[in-house]
């Protein structure tokens, strides 16, 4: 896959991923994250506000003190990627939600590695199903070319 498809797949994905939903008491559930230096904390709901806060909560109660942001927003939740990525002096969590499926979020977060000639290697850390189980993930992309393990 070009480079270009890559990057027209992920602004398709993040696209799809953007769309507001209304809420429906009886429909899917949201997901929020937020982040802090050391770790990235997730809570689902049907309230994005609140959903966030829960997450914002987690975050400063285990973090150890570090300050936490809300980051991230999705309805549906769908599936759920997290990946570090690398760069030369620093790191920092990338996060895809919505997704249709498994598939998909791993599809989302490879286009992201791939999409940035300044990454140096990107780790896929967790996935998140519709249900909200986590699956953690040990699998380090190549941002040149695919799967480095």
């Amino acid at each position: 896959m070009s480079a270009i498809s890559i990057r027209r797949l992920a602004i398709l994905i993040a696209a799809t991923a953007c769309l507001a939903s209304p809420v429906h008491a009886d429909g899917p559930e949201g997901i929020g994250f937020a982040q802090a230096e050391e770790g990235t904390w997730w809570c689902r709901g049907g309230d994005a506000a609140a959903a966030l806060d829960c997450a914002r909560q987690k975050c400063t109660a285990e973090s150890g003190g570090q300050e936490c942001f809300p980051t991230r927003w999705c309805y549906p939740a769908g599936w759920s990627g997290l990946m570090v990525v690398w760069l030369p002096e620093f790191h920092s969590t990338h996060v895809v939600c919505g997704m249709p499926g498994e598939e998909a979020a791993r599809a989302a977060l490879k286009a992201i590695c791939q999409s940035a000639p300044e990454f140096t290697s990107c780790d896929l850390a967790l996935l998140i199903d519709y249900d909200g189980k986590e699956m953690p993930l040990d699998e380090t992309i190549d941002p040149r070319g695919g799967a480095a393990d």
